[in-house]
């Protein structure tokens, strides 16, 4: 479904092609028909879109954006709304918030519609993006067989990919926008850590969660982008993404396990972008970046995530283990056994490791790393009715984007394969602060491949 971006949807408002309250019913109308995306949808839109529809002709001062629906994940505090993570725990703790989370607040006062909740992981705990409570929303390609959606942002991602909205928010700890954005042949971003707050989000991981837009293209998740971090107010024009000159860019695709034991449609669609991008006059290299090697041991191995969940579920945890997700509450129960000590000596190397790509990254003088985003294709849900194979799937999804988290990067999942075909995503990834240079050269990445 070609669903318009962002940009296109408020010159279509603005122009009177269409209204807020039609927008509203489109969404209603393809909600209806969707499995397991939403936890719960805002019964009171209509009601809202009437009145921004009739500010509208009555020429009154509107913000660009007003009247058109996104959805947000159910990590998201909404004021008068309950948080609860994909969870049923979580019923018995929580009380309507409120205010929104800090970066939920300036798209309320940009007008934008919160067309209701969408599915996830429950607590944003898993790659694959399974939820027993709720449902699993299905990949949107090849529905007879059944695919997994990608997590932690599930819904956020199928919901953008059936054309219910044009954009949602997710929120990104080792690839929770990126893989479900991959899955489902959407743009998904990482914004470097520090760059949103994350005051009013259901927290997994306080070192490394990052919010992040979900949408149908990089120009919509950069307006929603400049809107979070408050670079553009709320009623300001919308902001002009520049794309960059792809004969000025110098792309570097890392020699690592990020670029082995590919499903073969993700290895022939990368290489066919990456063809693409060299005939654009995009210069591409390769070249042996073993820190990204360290990041995925680590990651592994001694992730920093296991402890600090423990310690946030530690109480829930004891009480009623017994309503967790299996999956989900046996791994966090695990963070009992990591010591304060061993949880000091992680962060320490994490710090190494981002120091240690830094300098690598700076030595290289690239613009942006470029791999695929999963190492597969959406594999099929019966692959994860086994925990043992569940756990090997989800770390598969996991490998490459985790990466990003570890180095303290930011990164945004661009579709690179054809129509019809199962969907890849292209990751171009940078150090911490480089949002605004990635969104330019995503921009002239995303222009070329669809050119």
């Amino acid at each position: 479904m070609n669903m318009p971006g962002l940009r296109e949807l408020a010159a279509t408002l603005s122009s009177g092609q269409t209204t807020s309250l039609r927008l509203v019913e489109q969404a209603e109308e393809r909600a209806h028909g969707s499995r397991s995306v939403f936890t719960s949808i805002n019964p009171g839109l209509a009601s809202l879109a009437k009145a921004i529809d009739r500010a509208r002709e009555k020429s009154q001062p509107l913000p660009p954006l007003a009247g058109i629906p996104i959805a947000l994940k159910d990590l998201f505090n909404i004021r008068n709304e309950l948080t609860l993570a994909g969870s049923i725990v979580r019923k018995r703790y929580a009380q309507p918030e409120a205010t929104d989370a800090d970066v939920v607040s300036p798209l309320r006062a940009a007008g934008l519609l919160f067309f209701g909740r969408t599915n996830m992981s429950e607590f944003a705990f898993s790659g694959i993006g399974k939820n027993p409570h709720y449902g699993t929303p299905l990949s949107i390609w090849d529905r007879e067989t059944g695919r997994l959606p990608g997590g932690s942002s599930s819904g956020s991602a199928v919901a953008v990919a059936e054309g219910i909205v044009a954009a949602a928010l997710g929120s990104d700890t080792a690839g929770s926008c990126r893989i479900p954005a991959a899955f489902n042949g959407v743009v998904g971003v990482k914004p470097s850590f520090g760059r949103m707050s994350l005051n009013g989000i259901f927290p997994l991981s306080p070192t490394l969660d990052a919010p992040g837009p979900i949408a149908v293209d990089v120009d919509s998740c950069f307006i929603l982008d400049q809107l979070m971090c408050a670079q553009v107010k709320p009623d300001d024009r919308l902001p002009v993404l520049m794309a960059a000159d792809t004969t000025k860019l110098k792309l570097v695709i890392p020699e690592a396990r990020v670029m082995q034991d590919l499903d073969d449609e993700v290895q022939v669609a990368f290489e066919h972008a990456v063809e693409i991008l060299r005939n654009a006059g995009v210069k591409i290299q390769r070249t042996a970046m073993p820190v990204l090697d360290h990041c995925d041991d680590f990651f592994r191995e001694r992730p920093v995530v296991i402890q600090e969940v423990w310690l946030h579920h530690r109480e829930m945890l004891e009480q009623h283990l017994d309503e967790y997700d299996p999956f989900v509450g046996q791994r966090m129960a695990a963070g009992a056994g990591i010591s304060a000590t061993e949880q000091q000596s992680r962060y320490r190397e994490r710090l190494e490791l981002v120091a240690a790509f830094n300098r690598q990254f700076e030595f290289l003088q690239a613009d942006a790393l470029l791999y695929p985003s999963v190492a597969c294709i959406p594999p099929a849900l019966a692959e994860t009715d086994d925990e043992d194979n569940a756990r090997r799937v989800n770390l598969r999804c996991l490998r490459n984007t985790a990466t990003v988290n570890y180095f303290d990067g930011c990164a945004i999942s661009l579709p690179c394969h054809q129509p019809g075909d199962a969907p890849v995503g292209l990751m171009l990834s940078a150090c911490n602060g480089s949002d605004e240079k990635l969104y330019r050269i995503a921009a002239a990445v995303e222009k070329t491949l669809h050119a």
